[in-house]
């Protein structure tokens, strides 16, 4: 998050009231200065704003509606400015005005030097750099305002250390330079959205942060051919390119480089070279159909019109009868009985658990399929999440029973085994084909991949599958993923049609030429995340240079003297100290402003490290039920996972002897994660080791105290709670006197 003064905003001064404006008149503003929001004022006073929707979406006239109902601030306060951007991820900026209504300033979303400060260094690779840029014919790097920006002096460095070919180009110059196949570098976020509100380039998508870098840097007028590319995003994509290259992935120049499921791509490439035939599923194309484009819309209007339920999810009779139509002249279907039955046992699915019922039954926590023959000479394994267990529907009805049923009928000797798994979005493939354990050459598997793009390995989508078959918006709940048990049928269709090829040397009256195949998972796993995180943050690390070494995970949202306390007394307990911040942005301070926080923080003890979480350590993937807060069946085994990753990787490969954490959590989830920790690493011999927290006057030091007294204005007692580093940083922010 940025703190902008009055003199760096886009103002625009009217004498009278209207709605709308000549969208020709903002555009020496957007010249002259730095952001998408045009602040409107009349008489000192806010009256609206202009922004990127309103810029690139002009009525048949030219004119471009004012916003007269927008959010904004009395005074800056960093706290309601976080939980604002947090709420409302649509806003990319806040006003703030004083008591009088007259505008003083704003906070901006993106803050892009503080990823650019912890990177540039780290990923100076000229090569990459060189790679990522040969697509273009022209590189140009587009001047900003301010041409003493250190970041923009940063990034000519860094492509003139790259030896890489560019021109600087001027703001008023892009518009000729957008027909070329070319890429334009902007120096951070809001120059990148200025100059789009300028041209009316609008983007192709965002995610919840509006910052699906590499999707965003694509455009919706395809006639457009020029890459509209940040600083941050060009070293994001470095990084990512980095990771994928030293796993032994290749990816294409045409694939979104941040949804490649790379842990799935590096597992099934080692089993297709043991002759296993993988195939994976991805719930959308890449660029939506005409009939994707209108399934979505349908959808997206009759559940506006009938949102699901969360204590009764299920789609009810009322709402889309269509749904579960035939079904509703059983009984069950008609007085709900069996979707409650169905989904209560959806919430209590677990790994390694049995259920029994009358429509849903699993043995050892995989769900059970119809139809298995006893005689067969090759498994068909289905992974991934919600759609291959089989969320809406009963046993007998999800894709791998249909499967079943059309394989025997056409001579197959096959099983199909229904590995899915609600545990994780990567379906927890690691786990599951470890359990599997043992395959056979003619064995198949079939991977949905909540993630991304698998690699390399022959594949298709839902949204294609449903195409095909013309499938309607009514047989789903609320994506492709949740649907009934008439899409299911068509849709097993639609697999067998994929793998037969692969089934037609195995009928029946076959046999023989059959290999066993075990693989070392745990291996491969160690090798996967050395690749993917420690050659990049551990590599200089000498682990054997000492003979205890702790670690502690924090957040620090955001750093204060209770943090400092615990990483103090942590550290006087071994003699070197690994500080892992999570990376994951589901906390109220973004992850670049905490991690920036607890380095200065902590830069004056020796001996101790901080280093982003990453992926392995208390992540969304790991432990997706510590940012959703969701206490479903799952909590505890997800709990275990990440001890276990942490306690069979992560420690092992650094030497970790001590992990430690502050004393007597308080939320149910972290008690259980706490829970978790103490079975796990003392059989691992790690010492596992909990630390009274600071207390000040008998009461202790707790982030939500600091937080209140920030957003109360109370800032004495706030600052008394804050490290020297912490409070300088805040002070900027809250346009304090430092």
């Amino acid at each position: 998050m940025l703190k902008r003064k009055l003199s760096q905003l886009a103002v625009y001064n009217i004498e009278e009231e209207v709605d709308a404006l000549p969208f020709l008149r903002f555009q020496k503003l957007y010249l002259d200065k730095v952001s998408e929001s045009i602040y409107v004022v009349k008489d000192k006073h806010l009256y609206g704003i202009v922004c990127m929707g309103e810029a690139l979406h002009l009525d048949v006239d030219g004119y471009a509606r004012i916003n007269r109902n927008f959010t904004k601030m009395v005074d800056y306060n960093v706290i309601k400015a976080h939980e604002i951007f947090s709420r409302k991820t649509k806003i990319h900026s806040i006003p703030v005005v004083n008591e009088q209504g007259e505008l003083l300033g704003d906070y901006s979303r993106w803050d892009d030097e503080l990823y650019v400060e912890r990177n540039q260094e780290l990923l100076m690779q000229k090569d990459m750099v060189k790679r990522i840029l040969k697509p273009y014919d022209e590189v140009y790097v587009v001047e900003p305002m301010d041409r003493d920006d250190c970041n923009y002096l940063s990034l000519v460095n860094y492509l003139n250390f790259s030896r890489a070919d560019y021109q600087i180009l001027r703001r008023d110059q892009l518009g000729e330079k957008l027909l070329e196949n070319c890429i334009c570098i902007f120096v951070n976020e809001d120059e990148r959205r200025c100059a789009q509100c300028l041209y009316g380039i609008e983007p192709l998508t965002y995610d919840s942060m509006g910052y699906d870098i590499y999707s965003y840097d694509l455009l919706v007028n395809r006639d457009l051919k020029a890459r509209l590319a940040t600083y941050r995003s060009l070293l994001i994509e470095i990084d990512r390119k980095g990771q994928l290259e030293r796993l032994g992935i290749q990816a294409g120049s045409k694939l979104f480089l941040d949804r490649i499921d790379d842990k799935a791509s590096v597992i099934f490439s080692l089993l297709r070279k043991h002759g296993i035939k993988c195939f994976h599923l991805r719930h959308n194309e890449d660029q939506m159909t005409k009939y994707g484009e209108k399934f979505q819309k349908n959808l997206a209007e009759r559940l506006k019109e009938h949102p699901i339920d969360l204590k009764e999810p299920w789609i009810k009779r009322t709402d889309n009868e269509e749904f579960y139509d035939e079904l509703y002249q059983i009984e069950d279907y008609a007085d709900e009985s069996a979707q409650k039955e169905i989904f209560d046992a959806m919430h209590n699915y677990m790994y390694q658990h049995d259920i029994t019922g009358k429509y849903f039954n699993a043995k050892k926590g995989r769900r059970v399929t119809c139809f298995q023959p006893y005689d067969y000479q090759g498994t068909i394994y289905f992974l991934g999440p919600c759609w291959v267990i089989g969320a809406y529907v009963e046993d007998q009805y999800t894709v791998e029973s249909w499967l079943q049923k059309k394989i025997l009928e056409k001579g197959y000797a096959y099983k199909v085994e229904n590995y899915g798994e609600m545990m994780r979005l990567d379906a927890a493939i690691d786990m599951r084909l470890q359990e599997i354990g043992e395959f056979q050459t003619n064995d198949i598997i079939v991977y949905q991949s909540g993630v991304g793009e698998v690699i390399d390995i022959e594949g298709s989508s839902l949204e294609k599958f449903y195409e095909e078959h013309n499938i309607p918006n009514e047989w789903v709940a609320d994506s492709y993923g949740h649907c009934n048990h008439k899409a299911n049928q068509l849709l097993a269709d639609s697999i067998l049609k994929k793998i037969e090829p692969y089934l037609c040397e195995q009928k029946i009256e076959n046999g023989g030429g059959v290999k066993k195949v075990g693989i070392d998972f745990y291996t491969v796993m160690e090798e996967y995340m050395k690749h993917k995180y420690f050659d990049q943050y551990f590599s200089d690390f000498s682990a054997e240079k000492y003979n205890t070494i702790g670690a502690v995970v924090v957040k620090c949202s955001p750093f204060h003297i209770g943090h400092r306390y615990l990483i103090e007394t942590a550290k006087k307990k071994v003699d070197f100290l690994i500080i892992f911040v999570l990376e994951e942005e589901g906390f109220l301070f973004p992850f670049e402003e905490r991690f920036k926080l607890v380095k200065e923080g902590i830069k004056d003890l020796d001996n101790v490290m901080v280093v982003p979480s990453g992926e392995f350590v208390l992540s969304m993937k790991t432990f997706p039920q510590m940012y959703s807060k969701a206490d479903n069946g799952v909590v505890s085994l997800n709990a275990e996972y990440d001890a276990y990753i942490f306690a069979e990787y992560v420690a092992k490969i650094l030497h970790i002897t001590h992990r430690f954490a502050g004393k007597d959590p308080k939320g149910k989830i972290s008690k259980i994660y706490y829970e978790a920790l103490r079975k796990a690493l003392p059989s691992k011999g790690i010492i596992f080791e909990e630390i009274p927290r600071k207390e000040i006057g008998g009461e202790i030091v707790k982030t939500s105290k600091v937080r209140k007294c920030l957003k109360d204005q109370n800032y004495i007692e706030a600052f008394s709670l804050l490290p020297n580093s912490t409070v300088k940083y805040l002070m900027n922010q809250l346009n304090l006197a430092v």
